[in-house]
């Protein structure tokens, strides 16, 4: 019968049972509607047609064009549309358009617009094309959108331009003036529904072209306006919400095209409908759409809106995002019942959330010299009104927080931390849960400076809200404290060590809220971290109570909670070290390995805190964690075996769906793959874990890698996650140090690290050597490729020297060398900021970047360190097989006419190689030396930053003297045009950021100059010293500012007269203070640093502390005390 012909009675009998509400009917009825789409598409076609011709129920007609709809768009199978014949195509485009004009439900011809509007994009992609291909269909509409027709017709017949407009909008414009002539006089129609319509179908040309195209739609823009006015003012609330809607997405996309188009009416317009009360609109999503327009307009036109004259504007769209901030939940005990437990604002309107993201996003986009003055106008205007409330003060201190992570000049962030600290004792409990909370949030934002300038300000008044009587502030009072902690030394917090732990002993205590009780586990944790030696005397009180919480909090509610203390207890465990920790620490971890044992389900809270917990304690336990590593790792692997499932298409749940939220999906050919999200996280962990044992076991792991080799191998081929594929490769790199630690103490032989390594690289570069499908990298070969370079060039880094014979580091050459040919320059590549140069693991669990887009020139800088690997695995193989060809490609990049992103790869490549192989570089530096002294202005930051990187290495040589005074000119205009910015504003955003590090590049550039080239700068030597100095420590590049500092110390200790005299020892010291146990030092130079300082003296030590300031006089009684256990 599929293949015959389908009688009417048997094709509305399927639609009625696609219509049940028993699953299974319904389930074999869209079946065979799959079969016959599949297996006789004619047939199929000319049944529905008849069923929209035939005398049958409304909801058969409209299913049939529903279905129809979706058949020839292709959206759930694909398209029939080039399976039937020429005869088939023309009855169901008559049909269509005689339905559409003539069906009595409008429901039915609603659908059947849609079903046009898909057969006309399957017939045509132009104008052009489809006049020829379906000569009736215009003339049609034309007919259909006059004022004869009914209005349900004339609505969907301008719903079906609408729908045309988004690929043939150019088309329209070649009749601009029959067009604006047409729309005129819909938008002057008496019927709202035609007017909104019409709107819709301007605003989407609007959106679909070029803003010079769409230059004539202009003159009915105030018509638009109008219409907007119009339904505002009538109450006609659907036809207004869909054209907001369509205004927003055309102001996205042009929003140029407003300004000279009656933005004054419009803007007018949209705030009176963002003014209107929360009652004006049975709809909220109206006013709602008003506010999104104007952000919107404001976003996209933020040029015109920052100019002086047009400021009022953005101050309009300020205040009314504030006044959105007022419609809070007013009854204290509805805010504290309802957030008790999860601390969430679920009792204040919408609108509330909507006016915080706002000031975000314009925070984001405006410059903070032209938005905060206005945000500050704004609340003193509001708090200063006779009508203000606490409200007025709570929405004052909201806006206030979130705007101030965007803020880079440190005036403003004292002037906000300031606002925000004179609330934070008000009498109404609402406020001063948002004043903490704003403390909590310019804590985090702008740490360490808020804990360096402010905390004496801050944590008196943390203390005393810790105690505040309303559960919930206490709960925001200690959530403010562990943003405030974290940088937070031990002297800071000795003074208030006692009432802090008193107050969360007795929160964990009472248990009113669970969230409270978290947090002050968190805050415990915290506090220990921050307290290191000191806290050693509160063990004793501490950890009973954890054990206690971890005992008894068994309850399905608890979890968390139990998952926090044993959080906290490992973190107490690492501060006091193994020997105090020991016993604890075994009894904790046997509870620990029931629960692991047992397994967890995805949405377990006490999963992620047990791996990591016991990653802690295996940190703090070291080789003394062995005894568990048999238990836990048949449960890792058991993790790590989980594999995407191919997912049918047509099963793929909804974006409402809570299945598709934690559903992660990737295409792998034509194959949909699809694994839940939590089973992903789970993974992640179970990777962390595997890692963190690997580190604290070192060679005494190397008994159990084969099995972990084996399991983790197919990782490394991993689609669906980059994050998980990084920790994969992340852990081979571990494996490949803890092999070569094993080789090095005589607990293995080298051919043990040799097959690992080389079992590793047979793996990776076959895989890198194939050409991806497409013959071109997308995303996700991009991804991969950046994953493997990266594993390659670390576990090639641990393994060491002596591991690769020549042919291996010939293959891998050959194989990095063809895969950067393949990667093209593109004009219209990502300028993304790539990755920094790619390192030996730290010791330290590095936070890996998540899952996001991979620029090519990310890639390229990957598989460009996969070269410094082999430097350091083989000097001599390197420069013999590498080097030359590396340099041929580095004069090529470096020509006149090459692009920003090849100077910006040139010069990354020759960075590494001056450092790395130093004057066996010198024969090639005639190709890029020059060239590089001139990059160190370039108008690109990437390339001022490698380029004075360059210059900085080759200043080690002495040949470079003749260069020295030119680069220390050079050097000396950037620092004249960014230096004072760059030592008084914070980089938050990316350029600024990437502009930053250019900087630093130069600074370091700089010393290495004046250490090595002093006599070269003759009377200028002296002033170079000053600079270079004046412009320490530096702040955003670690690898560069370790070594800056390092190099500073060396000087100290050489007693090098231009950072060792009487004026310069305060800089000096304030220097090493500020770098002390920070990223910018490690822990060998943070020893020689104690160890130098200590030897000072203790008199001569207080007269140059008295030119630093009271942090860094702490900074140095920690090395003191440092030097003193070194000892």
């Amino acid at each position: 019968r599929a293949r015959g012909k389908m009688d009417l009675a048997a094709i509305c009998e399927v639609l009625q049972a696609t219509q049940l509400s028993d699953g299974a009917l319904r389930s074999a009825a869209e079946q065979k509607l799959n079969e016959a789409a599949s297996g006789s598409p004619k047939q199929l076609v000319a049944a529905l047609a008849t069923v929209l011709a035939g005398d049958v129920a409304v909801e058969l007609r409209q299913e049939a064009a529903v279905i129809l709809r979706q058949i020839i768009a292709g959206t759930t199978r694909e398209s029939v549309w080039s399976e039937l014949d020429e005869q088939t195509q023309r009855a169901l485009m008559g049909q269509l358009l005689s339905s559409l004009s003539q069906d009595s439900s409008r429901p039915v011809r609603r659908s059947v617009g849609q079903a046009i509007a898909a057969t006309a994009r399957s017939v045509a992609e132009d104008l052009d094309e489809l006049t020829l291909n379906w000569p009736e269909l215009l003339p049609a509409l034309s007919r259909f959108v006059g004022s004869e027709c009914e209005t349900e017709t004339r609505v969907v017949a301008l719903g079906v331009l609408k729908s045309l407009a988004e690929t043939m909008s150019d088309g329209f414009m070649e009749k601009a003036g029959q067009l604006t002539a047409m729309l005129t006089a819909t938008l002057q129609d008496a019927s709202p529904e035609v007017r909104a319509a019409g709107a819709q179908l301007v605003l989407q040309l609007v959106e679909s072209l070029e803003a010079e195209a769409a230059a004539p739609l202009a003159q009915v823009m105030p018509a638009v306006t109008s219409c907007l006015q119009g339904f505002a003012n009538e109450g006609i609330e659907e036809p207004l919400k869909e054209t907001l809607e369509a205004l927003i997405a055309a102001a996205d996309a042009e929003p140029e095209f407003f300004k000279e188009t009656g933005m004054e009416a419009l803007w007018a317009t949209l705030l009176k409908l963002c003014s209107c009360g929360a009652q004006a609109f049975s709809c909220v999503k109206v006013r709602h759409s008003a506010m999104e327009a104007a952000m919107s307009l404001a976003v996209g036109l933020d040029g015109d809106f920052s100019k002086p004259e047009d400021q009022a504007l953005l101050e309009q769209l300020v205040a009314l995002n504030v006044e959105w901030m007022l419609e809070v939940e007013e009854d204290v005990d509805v805010w504290l019942s309802e957030g008790k437990d999860d601390d969430q604002d679920e009792c204040d309107d919408e609108a509330v959330r909507i006016g915080e993201i706002n000031l975000d996003h314009l925070a984001e986009e405006f410059d903070e010299d032209i938005l905060m003055p206005l945000i500050f106008k704004v609340i003193q205007l509001a708090l200063q009104s006779p009508t203000a409330t606490w409200k007025h003060t709570r929405a004052a201190v909201m806006a206030i927080s979130q705007v101030v992570e965007h803020i880079e000049d440190t005036a403003w962030v004292d002037r906000c931390v300031e606002f925000i600290a004179q609330n934070l004792n008000h009498l109404h409990p609402r406020v001063r849960y948002a004043s903490f909370w704003g403390v909590a949030q310019v804590s985090y934002d702008h740490s360490p400076y808020v804990q360096e300038t402010h905390h004496e300000t801050l944590l008196p008044a943390i203390l005393q809200g810790i105690s505040d009587t309303n559960i919930r502030v206490a709960t925001s009072a200690v959530h403010a404290f562990m943003s405030l902690g974290e940088e937070l030394d031990a002297e800071d917090l000795d003074p208030h060590m006692d009432d802090l732990l008193t107050k969360m002993f007795q929160h964990l205590a009472d248990g009113q809220s669970r969230v409270l009780q978290e947090n002050c586990l968190s805050g415990i944790a915290i506090l220990a971290e921050a307290a290191e030696e000191l806290f050693v005397e509160y063990y004793g009180r501490v950890v009973p109570m954890l054990k206690q919480i971890i005992q008894n909090a068994t309850g399905e509610k608890d979890r968390s909670l139990r998952g926090k203390a044993f959080s906290c207890a490992s973190i107490v465990g690492s501060v006091v070290g193994k020997e105090m920790f020991s016993a604890d620490a075994h009894e904790i971890m046997q509870v620990m390995m029931q629960l692991m044992l047992a397994g967890f389900a995805g949405d377990d809270p006490l999963r992620e805190s047990c791996h990591e917990a016991a990653s802690k304690m295996a940190e703090t336990l070291g080789k003394d964690f062995k005894p568990y590593v048999p238990a836990l790792l048949p449960g890792i692997f058991t993790i790590l075996q989980q594999r995407p499932e191919e997912i049918d298409p047509a099963e793929m749940p909804d974006d409402d769906d809570d299945d598709e939220r934690d559903m992660s999906l990737t295409l792998v050919g034509e194959k949909v793959l699809g694994l839940k999200t939590s089973v992903l996280s789970e993974m992640k962990e179970a990777l962390d874990l595997c890692n963190m044992l690997v580190r604290s076991l070192s060679d005494d792991f190397i008994e159990f890698m084969p099995a972990v080799c084996q399991n983790l191998l197919p990782l490394l081929d991993f689609r669906l996650s980059e994050d998980l594929r990084e920790r994969a490769f992340r852990s081979w790199e571990l494996l490949a140090g803890s092999a070569r630690a094993a080789v090095e103490h005589g607990v293995a032989e080298m051919s043990v690290l040799q097959e690992l390594v080389g079992q590793f690289l047979r793996t990776v570069m076959a895989a890198m050597a194939e050409k991806p499908e497409g013959e071109d990298f997308d995303q996700a070969a991009l991804g991969l490729m950046k994953a493997r370079a990266m594993g390659v060039s670390g576990v090639i880094r641990k393994a060491g020297e002596g591991v690769l014979t020549k042919d291996v580091v010939r293959d891998v050459s050959a194989v990095i060398l063809q895969v950067l040919a393949s990667l093209d320059f593109s004009e219209d590549e990502s300028r993304e900021v790539p990755v920094r140069r790619g390192a030996p693991v730290s010791d330290e669990d590095d936070e890996l970047e998540g899952d996001g887009l991979v620029s090519r020139q990310q890639v390229r800088f990957c598989l460009v360190d996969v070269a410094g690997a082999l430097v350091h695995s083989g000097r001599d193989f390197f420069i013999e097989i590498f080097l030359p060809p590396l340099m041929e490609m580095v004069v090529k990049l470096l020509r006149p006419d090459g692009s920003e992103l090849e100077r910006s790869l040139a010069f990354y490549i020759v960075d590494d190689i001056v450092d790395s192989v130093s004057d066996k570089s010198i024969p090639y530096w005639n190709g890029f030396m020059n060239q590089a002294l001139q990059g160190m202005v370039d108008k690109s930051a990437m390339v001022r930053q490698y380029a004075a990187s360059t210059i900085g290495h080759a200043a080690r040589q002495p040949i470079f003297a003749q260069m020295a005074p030119s680069a220390a000119m050079q050097i000396h205009r950037v620092l004249q045009k960014h230096g004072e910015r760059h030592r008084r504003r914070r980089a938050v955003k990316a350029d600024a950021k990437q502009n930053a590090l250019a900087v630093d590049s130069c600074i370091k550039a700089l010393g290495y100059i004046c250490e090595h080239h002093e006599a070269q700068l003759g009377t200028d030597a002296g002033t170079a010293w000053q600079i270079w100095l004046s412009n320490l420590p530096l702040r955003y590049d670690q690898d560069a500012g370790q070594r800056t500092h390092a190099q500073l110390l060396g000087l100290v200790a050489r007693s090098h007269p231009a950072v060792t005299s009487q004026e310069q020892l305060p800089k000096v010291l304030a220097i090493l203070a500020d770098v002390y146990e920070t990223g910018f030092s490690t822990t060998a130079l943070d020893r020689e640093i104690a160890s130098t300082v200590s030897r000072v003296g203790e008199e001569p030590l207080m007269e140059i502390c008295s030119g630093i300031t009271e942090k860094q006089q702490k900074k140095v009684k920690q090395m003191l005390r440092g030097a003193q256990a070194g000892a």
